[in-house]
């Protein structure tokens, strides 16, 4: 994925990530300087963030290895300041690239990007191309600190034809954009983004239970401020989830890092209604459970302030250099002195490892998450979602999910890939919210007849050049009580051809 200039964001599906989170697993201050994290449980990060001032890391250093050779070349377009310094083969220039004094930049890069995606299954065949497939423009314009930026994508859309103009009569060819924004940036010490992107909020790998990468693109003003002495960053977006409702959506969030090998987050986000967003949640520096107190006292009445709070606390820790544990506890409503309403809440485990020597690297990735019936949902209309999909954990409400990944690359243009999961989904859902006044029942139990789905997939990819990501995928899935039909069973194949060829 080519990008726009060191202020540019990495967007939080970009493949990137997974070498970055290879990286976490190593103590970077005892290496060169060259790379940065300063925040890596909080997406998207800046490209300017990643750069460090020091040389590239020596041989038998521990990031220097596959990772430090798939960084550099990713990088390396972007650099500035001493990371410019050095050059690094295989990395595909743009489409347009052009630089001058006082950092003004325009750049322009062009490519073919995404997936056929076939699948059998109990007999039926399907095959389609993926949401986003087609041609991708990306383009950046960086005048001193500012950046505007746009990632238009020409090409499938489902049912594009039920929101916008196809490109093509009767076809799902549609112009579209994850990916647009203008930022202002003063270095890594603060930044101002209003625009259109994906968030990640949390440590896990498949999605976190707060802000998923796994959710929708949100049209937002999004702040970070980072007060470097203490290692602290705080972050903020405001969004609108359905404008044609005024549904509102709010969070804010803390990320400190008081050791090396420890990162500690918390985070509140608040659904709420409005014709607009209100500056008691804008502001990000008022909790959100004093919000609708405050509104209220100004005169605002209490059907229309109501909002739905939810509360994140996050963990990572690296106890030695290649094994990284860490963990997620989601509050949504908890009622210590009350029986009347149910305790609505969830929770994630993982862990990270890597092993190298020489040109040869394993990684892994374990992950176990917990939700409870009721989670992301509300009675009076301010569940968790955006396009109709969770904000947070895919599965949504009244689920578990149990998730191994392990990966092995036995030179840098090559990775073999094994992800394994089952899934657990009760019949409570987001259109089943608790009513108040109905008998509570086991919120811990998972609610009636429970949906139970393997699968066991292989990926084998060929990365040569920052340009140039092809892969091959193909899988096996197991359902058991299907749309939680007693012994409705099924099972089915599926595989992908996906490609990334950008200039």
């Amino acid at each position: 994925m080519a990008a726009a200039s060191p202020l540019e964001f990495i967007a939080v599906r970009d493949p990137f990530m997974a070498e970055l989170r290879v990286l976490e697993c190593y103590d970077l201050p005892a290496d060169s300087g060259r790379y940065r994290l300063p925040h890596f449980n909080t997406w998207p990060l800046q490209r300017l963030e990643l750069m460090g001032d020091g040389p590239p890391p020596l041989e038998g250093n521990l990031v220097r290895t596959l990772v430090a050779e798939r960084l550099e070349r990713e990088l390396q377009r972007d650099a500035m300041g001493a990371f410019a310094t050095y050059h690094v083969r295989l990395s595909t220039p743009r489409m347009l690239q052009r630089a001058w004094p006082e950092d003004d930049r325009l750049e322009l890069s062009v490519g073919t990007e995404g997936a056929y995606d076939m699948s059998r299954q109990s007999g039926d065949t399907d095959t389609h191309w993926r949401d986003g497939s087609g041609i991708h423009l990306r383009a950046g314009a960086q005048i001193d600190r500012w950046l505007a930026f746009a990632h238009i994508a020409l090409g499938q859309l489902e049912n594009a034809e039920k929101f916008t103009d196809a490109l093509v009569a009767n076809t799902n060819l549609a112009a579209q954009t994850d990916e647009a924004y203008l930022s202002y940036s003063a270095g890594t010490h603060w930044s101002v983004t209003m625009g259109r992107q994906r968030f990640a909020w949390g440590p896990g790998e498949e999605g976190s239970l707060l802000i998923s990468r796994t959710g929708a693109p949100l049209t937002a003003l999004y702040l970070h401020l980072r007060i470097k002495a203490l290692r602290a960053d705080g972050f903020s977006i405001n969004a609108t989830t359905d404008p044609g409702t005024g549904e509102q959506f709010a969070a804010h969030r803390i990320e400190w890092q008081p050791l090396s090998a420890l990162r500690l987050g918390i985070a509140e986000a608040a659904r709420y209604k409005a014709d607009g967003w209100e500056a008691v949640y804008v502001a990000s520096v008022i909790p959100y459970s004093l919000a609708q107190r405050i509104l209220q006292q100004d005169g605002e009445r209490l059907g229309e302030a109501r909002n739905n709070i939810e509360l994140s606390l996050d963990a990572s820790w690296r106890p030695a250099d290649g094994t990284r544990l860490y963990g997620e506890v989601l509050l949504d409503d908890l009622h210590a002195k009350s029986a009347a309403t149910p305790n609505k809440y969830g929770w994630q485990v993982g862990a990270d490892g890597a092993w190298t020597h020489g040109f040869t690297r394993l990684s892994w990735n374990t992950e176990y998450t917990w939700l409870s019936r009721y989670t992301y949902t509300s009675f009076f209309g301010r569940e968790f979602t955006a396009q109709g999909i969770p904000i947070g954990f895919p599965t949504g409400p009244d689920s578990r999910r149990l998730r191994v990944r392990i990966g092995w690359d036995p030179r840098v243009a090559w990775q073999v890939t094994g992800v394994v999961s089952r899934t657990w989904k009760g019949e409570n859902d987001f259109d089943d919210p608790y009513i108040n006044g109905t008998p509570i029942p086991p919120v811990g139990t998972l609610e009636g007849i429970v949906q139970t789905t393997d699968d066991a997939t292989g990926v084998l990819r060929w990365w040569p050049a920052s340009g140039v990501d092809l892969s091959l995928s193909l899988g096996f899935t197991r359902a058991t009580n299907v749309d939680h039909v007693q012994d409705n069973d099924q099972n089915g194949i599926h595989g992908s051809v996906a490609f990334r060829l950008s200039r």
